[in-house]
């Protein structure tokens, strides 16, 4: 920036160069244009050890058109027909592939590989076989990145970056990293002039450089703005002037590579898979200034405000399109599209809501009119699990695993009911029971994706498990014994599926009811919507219908191993705890399971 303020400074050295260093041919050890040339045959040449890890022809296609189909309607990282293009000579034998571009084809099936497995096979320690193949192909990929010039960048390699990041948020990698890596990002996009307006930079970039340049760049705005939601740090947006201007709302049709002028944008009404990225932008003042006063420094933020944001958090949800969403055409991808942006269009918006109003649910004991935000964070929270809800009844698993919803949604609908009385009118414990469905949609949610993935953070489905047995203690359907055996068999029940592919034997309870041709435990039709393909065992859902909340818990299958009666021995399956044991897999049940830890007093 300097130099530019220095008038006569540059021809000055190059008068100087020319007459002076040139006959003493000093500039002659930098032979730019050889080293171009060299950086460019190596950037066609392949790399053996990243098409190695490439799998067959078949399982690639698969997982590709997972990715296209469902993650790129919400983060666009690449043009699909320009990408189908490439791809298809990619296979081609009599063409060569080039390094970057195995690279990518590696970190987009890295993203979609867990969705598209199926839910049994081999654990490989504690995660799925799927899941640790997504890890390895993360990992060698962020490797070879590395290896990469960072002064000579490309269009590509920015998308491998954010692809990557993708892979470790929708895979869970390196967790506590992810604020810290959006930011790392943040820091990528700024450096290249992300975002910065194209049209104020150069005009030599092409119509469809500009157009990627401004996609790429929401991309890396919604992961930071994200990142920083979740681990409540700031953003770095929130101090960043930018004036790049939101993605057109156009489809990926209506441009190439060589085209010269972009079409106009579309309107709102009108759904395309840039819909959400251009709606997004919409909000995005909003929402930088929500996390600035969440994320920011302490400050005095008085309940005026808080009503006033959450007005206006209401006016952008208000103001986003409804799409037809109806399902009754038919069950094809294009009918399910709309869906999926609508549904993180609203979550992004109302979960903002849930830390405005939380330092007030304990000031309602003693001031009625916070009695506002206990009815608006619950009703949040609500309406974000039933939005998930909706999209994992027609098959779609994208936002329950790019999202942890699962977890917070859970913990938070269980805090605003457990403040309240029991026996208490309030509309919080009016809608107990319905509460209680909705945890059992978050932990569905929760085994769904266990199941595909394996269990390499444990500590989240045993909280999830207690927060649900803990909510049943405080509503009296069951007492404080008998909720804890019931979390706990939950937990070892999903266990067992997850080592063993099936469902776990009956606990002894179970086997009593079952030799006398009673059926006490039947799941409530609530619970039989599902939102895995699989039903969730009955030792798992049995609230203990019929029983006294008083009376004693039944004796788990895996410790009631030599039953009082022997009519009893053949009812139960075979168990060998050589086959089965948690301490294989890593975790440490003292730890997870302290009463002083999960609240059980």
């Amino acid at each position: 920036m300097a130099f530019s303020e220095l008038t006569g400074l540059c021809p000055f050295m190059k008068e100087t160069a020319e007459e002076w260093l040139s006959p003493l041919r000093v500039d002659k050890n930098k032979d730019r244009n050889q080293r171009k040339l060299d950086r460019e045959r190596r950037a066609l040449e392949p790399d053996r050890e990243l098409e190695a890890m490439l799998p067959t022809r078949s399982e690639t296609d698969i997982l590709v058109e997972v990715y296209l189909d469902q993650f790129e309607q919400v983060h666009r990282i690449v043009h699909i027909p320009t990408f189908r293009k490439q791809y298809s000579r990619f296979w081609d034998p009599t063409q060569p592939r080039t390094a970057a571009f195995t690279a990518l084809v590696l970190a987009m099936i890295a993203v979609s590989c867990c969705l598209h497995g199926n839910t049994s096979g081999m654990l490989v320690g504690s995660v799925s076989h799927a899941h640790r193949t997504a890890e390895k192909w993360t990992n060698t990929v962020e490797e070879w990145h590395r290896r990469q010039s960072e002064k000579h960048r490309k269009l590509i390699h920015l998308q491998i970056l954010c692809m990557l990041y993708l892979s470790k948020r929708v895979n869970i990698l390196k967790k506590k990293r992810f604020w810290k890596s959006a930011g790392a990002l943040v820091q990528d996009g700024i450096s290249v002039g992300l975002h910065r307006d194209p049209s104020h930079i150069s005009e030599k970039i092409s119509v469809y450089n500009q157009e990627m340049r401004r996609r790429l760049w929401s991309t890396i705005q919604e992961f930071d703005l994200q990142a920083s939601f979740d681990h409540g740090l700031p953003s770095l947006l929130s101090t960043l002037h930018f004036d790049a201007s939101p993605p057109r709302n156009i489809n990926d049709d209506e441009f190439a590579e060589d085209s010269t002028s972009l079409p106009p944008s579309k309107p709102t009404s009108v759904h395309t898979f840039c819909s959400f990225q251009n709606l997004s932008r919409q909000s995005l003042p909003l929402r930088l200034e929500l996390s600035r006063v969440l994320t920011g420094a302490p400050e005095e933020l008085d309940y005026e405000r808080v009503i006033r944001y959450t007005n206006d958090i209401t006016q952008e949800i208000d103001a986003l399109p409804s799409w037809d969403l109806s399902m009754g055409k038919g069950d094809s991808a294009a009918n399910r599209k709309p869906l999926l942006a609508y549904t993180l269009l609203h979550i992004q918006l109302r979960q903002y809501i849930i830390p405005l109003h939380q330092p007030y649910l304990r000031l309602r004991k003693t001031n009625s009119k916070y009695q506002y935000s206990e009815i608006v964070y619950y009703n949040a929270a609500r309406d974000m699990v039933l939005l998930h809800d909706k999209l994992t009844e027609q098959g779609v698993r994208t936002l329950s695993f790019l999202r942890e919803d699962a977890l917070t949604l859970s913990i938070n609908l269980c805090s605003v009911t457990m403040l309240q009385p029991r026996g208490s009118t309030n509309m919080v414990m009016v809608n107990s029971e319905h509460t209680l469905r909705l945890l059992e949609k978050c932990l569905a949610m929760k085994e769904d994706r266990i199941l595909r993935c394996g269990n390499h953070e444990p500590w989240a489905y045993s909280i999830m498990c207690a927060a649900y047995g803990l909510l049943e203690a405080h509503l009296g359907i069951k007492s404080s014994e008998v909720a804890k055996a019931g979390a706990a068999e939950r937990f070892v029940n999903m266990h067992y599926r997850l080592v063993k592919g099936e469902n776990p034997p009956a606990s002894s309870m179970q086997s009593v009811y079952s030799a006398r041709g009673m059926a006490p435990f039947e799941v409530p039709p609530e619970r039989q919507k599902s939102m895995t393909p699989f039903a969730i065992p009955s030792s798992q859902g049995s609230a203990m219908h019929g029983m006294n909340p008083g009376d004693a818990p039944p004796t788990p299958w895996w410790l009631n191993m030599n039953p009082v009666d022997p009519s009893l021995a053949s009812l139960q399956q075979p168990y060998n705890p050589a086959d089965f044991n948690l301490d294989n897999l890593g975790l440490d049940l003292g730890g997870l399971w302290s009463d002083a830890t999960l609240g059980f007093q």
